[in-house]
């Protein structure tokens, strides 16, 4: 199970704030916690909303100077843009393994120069099943995304395994068949493309409820079991590790029940 770290974006107004005042401590804070707390990849996005290109590439170069100097696991590059995308993958020079987040099924010639940039390095994807129209409340119009970017993906160099196709999560809140149809979305897109990974923006789940943990937790322990490769969560929280190991428990991924005897040992639970 892959964890990608999502806690530096700016979005968040901690990491929005340390950014325009480039405080390095808040940032090499943020990075470590995740990686201390398990994650296997770092998510950096400096999208400040400042609607200023330039500066959005010089901030997220920054945010990869952080991150080589304070940690060694992997990273991802999360932009709007392309050009943004360039200058940054430019810049991290395959310093360290890294993957792309993300285009959507629309593929717009935005879109394109995304995958010809993760062609070019030959790095993971992320691919959002949500094309013009938004995220589709039915599975099969989320495979058929699927299908259209991965013959766009493909004509372009950049190998099936290469892709990590997000079904995306609409808020139980708004409809409460959505966690189900989130579920078979992950397991039809591992029978129908065997070769592609799964991943989620795990808490949209939640979105509009209180207790969210509780709801998060269960999610991802219950995805897992459905199949998911990887999450973009916040690893820091206690409930996301028990969740983590409970869902591998239960899917079987965890031989003679070693992680969860472990996690037991070392207070998790």
């Amino acid at each position: 199970m892959i964890i990608i770290g999502e806690r530096v974006n700016a979005t968040r107004k901690r990491i929005r704030t340390a950014i325009q005042q480039k405080d390095n401590d808040t940032i090499k804070d943020e990075i470590t916690m995740q990686d201390s707390a398990g994650a296997h990849y770092i998510d950096l996005n400096a999208g400040t909303g400042s609607g200023v290109i330039q500066q959005e590439k010089d901030d997220l170069c920054w945010l990869i100077d952080i991150a080589l100097e304070c940690t060694e696991k992997n990273l991802v590059l999360d932009a709007a843009g392309p050009e943004i995308l360039k200058t940054a993958a430019e810049h991290l020079d395959n310093r360290r393994p890294w993957m792309l987040n993300s285009i959507n099924g629309e593929l717009s010639s935005q879109s394109m120069e995304i995958i010809d940039l993760a062609s070019q390095y030959q790095v993971p994807l992320i691919a959002l099943t949500m094309d013009k129209d938004g995220i589709p409340p039915e599975t099969d119009k989320r495979l058929a995304i699927c299908e259209a970017i991965l013959n766009e993906t493909e004509k372009r160099g950049l190998g099936e395994e290469l892709v990590y196709f997000d079904p995306l999560v609409i808020p139980i809140a708004t409809d409460t068949n959505q966690g189900l149809v989130t579920f078979h979305a992950i397991q039809r897109i591992n029978e129908l493309f065997p070769r592609a990974k799964t991943t989620l923006g795990l808490t949209n789940i939640s979105h509009g409820l209180k207790q969210r943990y509780f709801i998060n937790g269960a999610f991802l322990s219950t995805a897992i079991c459905f199949g998911l490769h990887s999450a973009i969560c916040d690893p820091t929280q206690k409930s996301i590790q028990q969740s983590v190991i409970l869902g591998s428990l239960l899917a079987g991924k965890d031989k003679h029940c070693r992680k969860f005897s472990r996690a037991i040992r070392q207070g998790l639970f």
